[in-house]
């Protein structure tokens, strides 16, 4: 099943209900299924939308950032309704496949639509009526709207998530953390995450957010930057994460909810298992460093920094 990342007006209900009236289309053919972020992303005004009296919202790559919206589960004459909605055969959307983010660090490939380049143009606001309609979307989900708000203005979002959580060769004392320590942190605290941490066949551990069960958590260390976007470009190279469009990556950045004492969760990017083979044992204590002194390996990597 293909599933479709809605960020804009298609997350309000009631002008949904409305195109398919108009249209004679069937609303039952797009049914919402969850929430989720599309990591490396943010929402932009640069399109004079044809059907709109202003602009319509778009999205563009910003490394750190991310879009909140939500997931379809689509038929196929919903993608057929889609895509009339969104002006494909007149070139001015393109369905784009992407990664999305669901609560829990989970990854999951999805659809959206973007606004094709050559209907792009510079800043583009929009009409009170498409703001009204985006907002009460929003709402209906109870996605927050700041960002949105930011481009309404042509403002760039804040980073809405400053930290990361290391669990291995990263962490302090082990020998990739000059990696982290190079970035001059604000912040370095005990933490821990939801997930299981495995072995790999290598001296660096994977944690596992795919699994279904109980409620394992992985510690480690929660690290706050005053500039998270060149952290993000080191550390996609160490951990061989080459972006949300690979099959292929050693391992996946993603968002975790992290636990750092202080009674609230923290939201940090965390870099968990995309290639699972190469998985082994299961740390069931959720402690690499233990794991390894339990072992007797020295703090050593095996790969460079």
């Amino acid at each position: 099943m293909t599933i479709y990342f809605g960020y804009g007006s298609n997350l309000d209900a009631q002008n949904w209900r409305s195109f398919c009236a108009r249209h004679s289309a069937d609303a039952q053919s797009m049914r919402p299924i969850g929430l989720a972020v599309l990591p490396d992303s943010e929402l932009v005004f640069n399109y004079r939308s044809v059907l709109r009296p202003g602009g319509a919202l778009n999205i563009r790559a910003r490394r750190g950032q991310f879009v909140h919206g939500a997931l379809f589960e689509v038929n196929e004459h919903g993608w057929d309704v889609l895509d009339l909605k969104e002006s494909v055969a007149a070139g001015c959307y393109r369905r784009i496949p992407h990664m999305a983010i669901t609560p829990g660090g989970r990854t999951v490939p999805v659809v959206t639509y973007q606004v094709t380049r050559q209907r792009t143009e510079g800043f583009v606001p929009p009409s009170n009526e498409y703001s009204e309609i985006v907002r009460r979307g929003l709402a209906s989900f109870g996605l927050p709207s700041h960002q949105y708000e930011k481009a309404v203005v042509n403002e760039p979002a804040d980073a809405e998530v400053e930290g990361v959580f290391v669990y291995g060769t990263l962490m302090r004392g082990e020998p990739r953390h000059r990696t982290i320590l190079q970035h001059e942190p604000h912040e370095l605290s005990p933490a821990h995450a939801p997930g299981r941490l495995h072995a790999t066949v290598a001296d660096y551990p994977m944690l596992d957010v795919q699994h279904d069960g109980d409620n394992e958590h992985v510690r480690g260390e929660f690290v706050r930057f005053p500039d998270i976007v060149p952290v993000l470009e080191s550390l996609d190279q160490v951990e061989a994460f080459h972006g949300y469009d690979r099959r292929q990556n050693e391992y996946v950045r993603t968002l975790l909810e992290v636990d750092t004492g202080s009674g609230t969760g923290r939201l940090a990017w965390a870099y968990v298992a995309g290639d699972r083979s190469m998985m082994g044992e299961r740390i069931t204590s959720g402690c690499w460093r233990a794991h390894r002194a339990a072992s007797g390996n020295a703090a050593e990597p095996l790969r460079p920094a």
